[in-house]
């Protein structure tokens, strides 16, 4: 009887084994960091594109204001960073969809084939 028992609480054991694994494996899949880590919903992706562009230029023509009224000039530092500034909302933007995030420089497809893993 005690076989038929301990038979018993080896199916339950490997049983519960089985269904924490498929769990975890379905957490793992749903913990993966995407690469390119775009929020969920198409409002969250257009809200931080506007945000980047709107920022950018925001910043840039208020650099250039400050410039100006330290240096004199009027509208030149104004109108240059305004531009600088609608630039790197643009760039911020490509980072967003193209999955860049804050990276700098190279990415891996400019590496050479053998070093990848």
């Amino acid at each position: 009887m005690s076989d038929r028992n301990q038979q018993g609480d080896n199916d339950r054991l490997s049983d519960i084994e089985r269904r924490i694994k498929a769990m975890q494996g379905e957490q793992d899949e749903k913990a993966q960091v995407s690469k390119s880590a775009l929020p969920a919903g198409v409002g969250a992706i257009m809200g931080r594109v506007a945000t980047e562009m709107v920022a950018g230029v925001m910043v840039g023509a208020f650099l250039g204001w400050l410039l100006d009224n330290w240096l004199g000039t009027s509208p030149l530092f104004l109108v240059l960073m305004f531009f600088l500034g609608a630039m790197a909302g643009m760039l911020n933007v490509w980072r967003v969809f193209t999955g860049r995030g804050l990276a700098a420089g190279y990415f891996d497809e400019h590496r050479d084939s053998s070093t990848k893993e």
